[in-house]
């Protein structure tokens, strides 16, 4: 069974609705509580959890946890563990990595984007320039930037695809 490292958005913790809707779908979800911390804090210690994990473990990121979990994943990979997939939820992509981390963003595995048609935070556009150009799959949904509506299905639906469990 793929283990799924989720990170959390900037206002919200390790037991939103997203964290709480994969684990009620049966998956096992890794946490980290990355509540207060900065970009470059959240990104070590998300890379840290996939260096350690036993088997790499799919990553979910939601919003800035999604710009988070993105260059952890790719700094992974530079030390040769690569994840199975990445999941990216309305991600802050137009934040830049931080100094010491990547210079430049990119997709490390197969990844997923859903976003919301409604997002008054992160405007959808940010996700389809980022899926245009580095191959991402990218989903609208008919939600907002919580994606808390169409948004859970879709991305349920994604986890699914890229662990193969359905």
């Amino acid at each position: 069974m793929t283990i799924i490292l989720f990170a959390h958005g900037l206002e919200t913790g390790p037991w939103g609705r997203k964290s709480l809707a994969l684990r009620d779908a049966g998956h096992e979800v890794s946490a980290p509580d990355c509540q207060g911390q900065d970009l470059a804090t959240r990104i070590e210690r998300l890379r840290q959890a996939i260096l350690e994990a036993e088997v790499p473990p799919l990553v979910v990121g939601s919003s800035f946890g999604g710009i988070a979990g993105l260059v952890a994943a790719l700094m992974a990979a530079e030390q040769g563990v690569v994840i199975p997939g990445l999941v990216l939820c309305a991600p802050a992509l137009m934040i830049p990595p931080p100094p010491n981390t990547v210079t430049t963003l990119r997709r490390p595995a197969p990844t997923i984007i859903v976003h919301g048609t409604h997002d008054d935070v992160i405007p959808v556009e940010v996700s389809r320039r980022f899926s245009r150009e580095h191959a991402a799959e990218l989903r609208e949904v008919d939600d907002d930037h919580r994606l808390a509506q169409a948004g859970i299905p879709a991305i349920l639906e994604a986890v699914r695809e890229l662990t193969h469990d359905g």
